[in-house]
């Protein structure tokens, strides 16, 4: 007869490192830095007088579709 390890510890890896970060639509970066849509991509802008190189960079989803992650937005 087998015998088998009955231990039910689980895997000590770091779960949160494995998961995906929280994007924030360009709406949701409006609401929680209180900047206008316009001013966002002004700071974008690297040819913009109002450009920030310490604002978070957009992520591309999908052709059209941008995103920013939630804890650069929060810093």
């Amino acid at each position: 007869m087998e015998n088998f390890n009955t231990n039910n510890q689980t895997d000590t890896t770091d779960l949160n490192a494995l998961r995906m970060p929280r994007m924030l639509t360009l709406k949701e970066a409006i609401y929680f830095t209180g900047l206008s849509s316009t001013r966002i991509y002004e700071m974008l802008d690297k040819k913009s007088n109002r450009y920030d190189t310490t604002f978070p960079i957009q992520v591309k989803l999908l052709k059209g579709r941008v995103a920013w992650v939630e804890s650069e937005i929060a810093q």
